[in-house]
């Protein structure tokens, strides 16, 4: 092992949030994704689904009739099929509550009150619940009501614009590659659910958490905002009037691809003494490049410690030494799916290094939590299989 080298994630059972308990309701990305984070750290996470299965567990490509989406997001996670409209189910949930820790779910608004299951009535079940609302616009405002994707917060928050003005201010709004819109969000509530357990530690207080994805995506679009609060200028019109001395940012064509070079003042001397003249703008850049390799041109730019690194197509990721290096793609077993490679878990503990499984099968640990947390016996758990209650 190098010197500092921490090791990376393994297949088995992260001991980080050994002993907390999420209880899942949550679907498509913006949920998953946080309890997933969770569940990579070792949180023990049910993940309950109608008897049919969350809608992700359709979304291409399949692996051996497996959502490739779902088995990335759902990954570390226990599956329970339950029916929340029949009062045995409803009766299911609340006796997994009073062992629970945390309840995470992003339906439309109204719809768990509708189940009986709003976090008013979670918390006169069990008063330390921490109730994890996510939403598209939050639990008030003109908004609050309206259904939501990422698409839409990225819209609503001047990521699209951003996104477009980067190519042409006066063309088309472009979508950011990667539903940003749930991911983001998804790992600010990851943050505060940490943030809320630790408060209930101290306190033993639970409470409501309400991430609403504009509301993040609002905060990650901060610095754009600011400037523009600061001297009522677009992001395109402050990049636009910025000193073009001493920096060099931006996209590059070389013979046989891309890169991209991010350098300023000192950088952009030593980037100088390579190209061998002045740098009045990025053409003069783009000039002594463009007929050569981008290989050639990387391997001269790190050795003048110039910040420049090639741009990827996704098969050239996987296969970049230092991804590889830092075991960024592991693989793991999955029940049906078989031999499933995904990227890892992208931070390392010293003491506690993570341990990844693969995402469950549908109902997959139907009888196990039933009869092993609830003491359900085989009897009662077929009458309720039978009933429609579980799948």
């Amino acid at each position: 092992m190098a010197p500092g080298k921490l090791p990376g994630a393994k297949q088995g059972t992260s001991q980080l949030l050994r002993g907390v308990r999420v209880l899942d309701l949550s679907h498509v990305y913006f949920g998953p994704y946080t309890t997933m984070i969770l569940a990579s750290m070792g949180a023990e996470v049910i993940k309950i689904e109608p008897t049919w299965g969350e809608m992700a567990r359709l979304y291409p490509p399949m692996v051996n009739g497996e959502s490739s989406p779902f088995m990335y997001l759902n990954r570390c996670k226990k599956s329970l099929t339950l029916n929340l409209k029949n009062e045995k189910g409803k009766k299911i949930f609340f006796r997994l509550l009073e062992g629970a820790d945390v309840v995470v779910e992003n339906f439309k608004r109204g719809t768990m009150e509708k189940l009986g299951l709003g976090y008013g009535e979670l918390a006169k079940a069990k008063p330390d619940i921490i109730y994890a609302a996510l939403s598209g616009f939050g639990l008030d405002g003109p908004y609050y009501s309206r259904p939501s994707f990422a698409p839409i917060a990225e819209a609503m928050s001047g990521w699209m614009r951003l996104t477009g003005d980067l190519v042409d201010p006066e063309g088309p709004p472009i979508r950011p590659a990667e539903y940003h819109g749930d991911l983001d969000p998804a790992m600010w509530a990851a943050t505060s659910i940490l943030a809320a357990l630790l408060y209930r530690q101290r306190t033993g207080e639970g409470q409501l958490i309400d991430v609403s994805q504009l509301d993040c995506m609002i905060a990650m679009t901060g610095i754009p905002i600011c400037n523009y609060l600061a001297n009522g200028k677009l992001a395109w019109e402050t990049w636009r009037d910025r000193p073009t001395t001493g920096i060099v940012f931006g996209n590059f064509k070389a013979r046989d691809g891309y890169l991209y070079i991010a350098a300023e003042l000192a950088q952009v001397e030593r980037l100088k003494k390579v190209i061998g003249g002045d740098i009045e703008s990025n053409a003069d850049v783009q000039r002594w490049l463009s007929d050569k390799m981008v290989r050639d041109v990387v391997e001269k730019l790190i050795e003048a410690d110039v910040p420049v690194a090639p741009i990827y197509q996704l098969d050239q990721v996987v296969g970049d030494p230092q991804v590889v290096a830092r075991g960024m793609v592991t693989e793991l077993d999955h029940p049906k799916a078989g031999a499933v490679r995904q990227p890892s878990f992208p931070v390392r503990f010293s003491k506690t290094p993570v341990r990844l499984g693969p995402a469950p099968a549908l109902g997959q640990h139907n009888d196990e939590i039933l009869r092993d947390m609830l003491g359900y016996d085989a009897q009662v758990i077929a009458g309720l299989r039978k009933e429609g209650v579980i799948g």
